[in-house]
């Protein structure tokens, strides 16, 4: 199974393919130094809740979601959190959970376990770096593949 991880050193990035969550509004540029890298698969697993937050999300475009917008995001993150700590099997987070591949959606089921626990901590460290970018930004940009 992959690791479900962020990434936060540019230099572990091996393709093009991965989202990236920057602070302020999306500015033209990629890449940037503090931002936080997903790869595809990863980012499958809470995308969902950003389509559901972000007015016009688009998977392939500069989202830029709004203080208010990341809120609900958070308490959503926080909620997914909550029901994978009480999950016992797959089928009990099955549907809180986003697949954008169907050998990611066996690799979850297969390692249920491993897998709840490395997408807890994701999203709680997505949670925290988020709150602390809000205290200072209106916007924080998801920018798409």
């Amino acid at each position: 199974m992959e690791k479900i991880a962020i990434i936060r050193d540019k230099s572990e990035l091996d393709s093009t393919a991965y989202v990236e969550i920057i602070s302020g509004k999306y500015q033209g540029k990629h890449w940037q130094n503090g931002s936080l890298f997903f790869d595809e698969e990863t980012f499958g697993y809470i995308e969902p809740i950003f389509r559901r937050n972000i007015s016009g999300y688009d998977h392939y475009n500069m989202n830029d979601g709004s203080k208010t917008e990341w809120l609900k995001i958070i308490l959503e993150l926080q909620e997914l959190n909550d029901i994978l700590s009480a999950s016992t099997n797959f089928s009990d987070c099955l549907d809180s959970i986003g697949f954008i591949f169907k050998s990611t959606k066996v690799q979850f089921q297969e390692n249920h376990i491993e897998a709840k626990e490395q997408l807890i901590k994701l999203n709680n460290e997505l949670i925290t770096w988020a709150k602390e970018e809000l205290k200072t930004h209106e916007h924080i940009a998801i920018l798409g593949l």
